[in-house]
């Protein structure tokens, strides 16, 4: 079945986007087992060429990344604009203890992302998407029961305030709005609720000019076995087929750990969405399949160095300098549930063998026991034979328990010929039997 999407983790809040051949969808994290939305801290990046086979590309922002918020990271949209990608989230300010709107950018659409600030002239930033149309950015959020649009200066950094608009009284939404253009209208997609009844509905209006006004056409996601109380999402073309991507409760049974759903999305010939009844099968029939793709490059580094230039490397470049014991780099992957997954490394070593070791959480892959020599001791771990080019190479297979793991890969020796001949690219994890 395609629905839930992914269910390794929980992801929720899903913007989705075409860049290139790939959907990319960047979604808020849902911590395993929590029962409240306050303990959200963390975004993500999902990425698919075919909706089939999917990549969780990590934690693209964290909280502790943000110098400026303190609690709270909930719906997020991301987009390209002059060259580069800009991710906007929202957050507890930590100096008026109001959601703000913050700005993050990078050179590549899975990310990680950089803070650069907040959106000034938005007052209570809560859930903004960000819209690109004729190469006007406009920025639309939730804001204290209402939702309002504006077009945002060229930097981004701020709204003009001349164009901030209220979309309520047109629409009743609250929270948690996308904007899509279908033809040449716009849709705005938002959840809502029925008389103030939980739980809440997909609903959309229909305007000619991103500004509004909106003429509210209600609800096509009604209410469903398994919904999660809240329902935000997005709309996206792909390949010649249009997509509705929201979040259930279909893995976890509860409302605060939340799953990607995607199903199909149909317009009638006067523009008006078809109403979509949310099913195990989805968007397609086949079965999905996830890796959990890591860049080294993008990671902590531990006394190592990037180098962006080495022909081959898939991420941001890849990391050198293993030429003592220790240095190396650690990443960080999510899980949602226990699982057995293989853990992989993508490297290239045109030396001697390496000995590296790679620590996920507390356990260390190695092959032996404790009681050794000091030289088997310290060498303990996996060796990395010479290659002739980049090569992924299994360190080793463990159950996984729910939660956020650091994954640290370093070298096992003090070899200075290290510095230059052995380099690491990506580390991957893929579920067993998958």
């Amino acid at each position: 079945m395609s629905n839930p999407a992914v269910d390794h983790a929980y992801f929720a809040d899903p913007s989705a986007h075409v860049f290139g051949d790939r959907l990319y969808v960047y979604v808020s994290y849902d911590q395993p087992d929590t029962n409240t939305h306050d303990s959200m801290v963390s975004y993500h990046c999902l990425s698919t060429a075919d909706l089939k086979h999917w990549v969780d590309h990590g934690q693209i922002l964290h909280l502790d990344e943000v110098s400026w918020a303190i609690s709270q990271m909930w719906a997020i949209d991301a987009n390209y604009f002059r060259g580069r990608y800009y991710l906007t989230y929202c957050a507890i300010d930590r100096e008026t203890s109001f959601f703000k709107t913050g700005l993050a950018v990078s050179d590549r659409p899975e990310g990680p992302f950089k803070d650069l600030g907040k959106i000034a002239n938005v007052e209570w930033g809560q859930d903004p998407g960000f819209f690109i149309d004729e190469d006007i950015p406009y920025l639309v959020w939730g804001g204290r029961g209402e939702i309002f649009i504006a077009e945002l200066e060229d930097d981004l950094l701020s709204v003009k305030s001349e164009t901030i608009t209220n979309l309520s009284n047109d629409l009743g939404g609250y929270e948690g709005p996308f904007l899509h253009r279908y033809k040449d209208r716009y849709y705005l997609t938002f959840p809502a609720l029925d008389q103030e009844r939980w739980p809440q509905r997909m609903c959309y209006g229909i305007a000619d000019h991103p500004l509004g006004p909106y003429k509210n056409q209600g609800v096509f996601i009604p209410e469903y076995p398994g919904n999660s109380g809240t329902i935000h999402g997005s709309c996206v073309e792909f390949k010649g087929q249009w997509y509705a991507l929201y979040h259930s409760a279909w893995v976890s049974n509860r409302p605060t750990s939340r799953s990607l759903m995607i199903d199909r999305l149909e317009y009638d010939q006067d523009g008006r969405i078809l109403p979509i009844t949310p099913s195990s099968q989805g968007a397609i029939p086949e079965a999905n399949t996830v890796e959990i793709q890591l860049d080294a490059a993008a990671g902590k580094l531990w006394e190592t160095r990037v180098e962006s230039s080495v022909p081959g490397s898939t991420g941001h470049g890849c990391v050198v300098g293993f030429s003592q014991q220790e240095r190396g780099f650690s990443v960080k992957a999510d899980f949602g549930r226990e699982q057995v997954w293989e853990l992989w490394v993508r490297y290239q070593n045109s030396g001697p063998d390496f000995h590296g070791r790679v620590l996920l959480g507390n356990h260390l892959f190695y092959d032996g026991n404790q009681n050794q020599s000091y030289d088997q001791y310290v060498k303990r771990g996996t060796v990395f034979p010479n290659t002739s080019g980049w090569q992924e190479i299994l360190i080793g297979t463990t159950a996984i328990a729910p939660g956020s793991h650091q994954i640290r890969f370093s070298a096992s020796l003090n070899a200075e010929v290290f510095h230059s001949e052995f380099l690491v690219d990506m580390v991957i994890l893929k579920p067993q039997n998958k």
